[in-house]
């Protein structure tokens, strides 16, 4: 009796072992397909971020094909040396010499650029700061060469002899020769060089360029003065 006892106590310690190891198996099958889960959502968010750096890399090759040949168009080497800016001065020179060689304008080498002067008589008639259609022609061959040549700051001055003016329009020399140098600038701007280049100033009577009162002083006082900055 004791002997068929344990042997049944035996064989139910072992059943009941052999029932518990089946139950945890199956309670950990969650694990595995959690874990497969998960790896399939990181495969699938690296790839996508695979997808997004290689367009960002695109966009980036694109960017830089079309880039030099803007900056080729737009973008000139600094003058940053006095060897440099020696060189440009002359080559601006060299360019505007038939201009001045027609007599047209005159041409001056200063410390602070290339000063281009037009007798006033070329560009207005007597007390007026409206362009005269015959000035067109020597204006839009100094602007070509201004836009397309350099690129330094342009100073336009308006410049009159010593008699004095009042009218409804000019209450002085000074808004005549400020007039004058906006129109200028105007018609530059028209024809392409960037405004931000540019200023119009009047200095009125207050640089003449020759001294006295006479015909001849007074015709060659009064002027438009072009300061390309070097």
């Amino acid at each position: 009796m004791s002997t068929t006892s344990g042997s049944k106590r035996l064989t139910t310690d072992k059943s009941g072992h052999h029932d518990g190891h089946d139950g945890g198996e199956q309670s950990d099958r969650w694990l595995i397909s959690y874990a497969d889960l998960i790896t399939t959502l990181m495969v699938l968010f690296l790839a996508l971020y695979v997808l997004q750096l290689a367009k960002n890399s695109e966009l980036q090759i694109k960017t830089l094909q079309h880039r030099p040949v803007k900056e080729a168009v737009d973008v000139q080497p600094p003058l940053n040396t006095p060897n440099a800016r020696e060189a440009a001065k002359k080559q601006l020179l060299s360019l505007l010499a038939p201009l001045q060689d027609n007599r047209q304008i005159t041409i001056a080498h200063t410390p602070q650029g290339v000063e281009i002067a037009i007798n006033a008589r070329v560009l207005f008639n007597s007390g007026d700061a409206r362009l005269l259609p015959q000035s067109y022609g020597v204006l839009d061959q100094i602007a070509t060469v201004l836009r397309d040549r350099a690129k330094n700051n342009i100073l336009v001055e308006g410049h009159t002899d010593s008699l004095p003016i009042a009218t409804a329009k000019y209450e002085s020399n000074w808004e005549l020769s400020s007039a004058r140098a906006g129109a200028v600038v105007r018609f530059f701007a028209d024809k392409g060089i960037e405004a931000h280049r540019m200023a119009a100033i009047g200095r009125a009577d207050n640089f003449p360029l020759i001294i006295g009162n006479d015909a001849a002083a007074n015709a060659a006082n009064r002027r438009v003065t072009i300061l390309v900055e070097y």
